[in-house]
């Protein structure tokens, strides 16, 4: 990383950093007590990082980039990793948080269907309220 690709790079002290690759491997990031990258262009996990903050997630626990990546919809009680463990655990930890999310995430994909029901069922609603009418068929009252 260098001055040019980021012109905050000397006052910075982001944990994780788009630029630095050994960050995005390595790096953890606890949501409140660490900075956020400011760079224009970040990419999404960056945008995640700063909804996560908003959710008010517990500050003792961690998120990795692969974790911010692999998250598809934040909601209120979003929460990482405990850091109270070996780094082999922790590692393990992550793999199993990941499936976990992925697996929440696809069981809320498929509720707009439902909400297609119910438009169908209002759709229908208004169908027979119009066949009901006091109108003769005809036209003339």
């Amino acid at each position: 990383m260098d001055k040019v690709n980021c012109p905050k790079f000397d006052n910075c002290n982001v944990p994780l950093c788009p630029l630095d690759e050994s960050s995005i491997r390595n790096g953890i990031w606890y949501p409140g007590q660490e900075d956020i990258c400011h760079r224009r262009g970040a990419p999404g996990w960056v945008k995640r990082q700063r909804a996560i903050v908003k959710t008010k997630a517990p500050s003792d626990k961690f998120f990795t980039v692969a974790m911010l990546q692999a998250i598809t919809r934040i909601q209120k009680g979003i929460a990482g990793i405990d850091p109270n463990q070996p780094i082999t655990e922790a590692k393990k930890e992550e793999q199993k948080w990941i499936l976990a999310f992925q697996k929440r995430a696809k069981l809320q994909t498929y509720k707009p269907k439902g909400q297609r029901n119910s438009i169908a069922k209002k759709r229908n609603n208004l169908v027979f309220a119009t066949n009901t009418s006091n109108q003769e068929i005809g036209g003339e009252l």
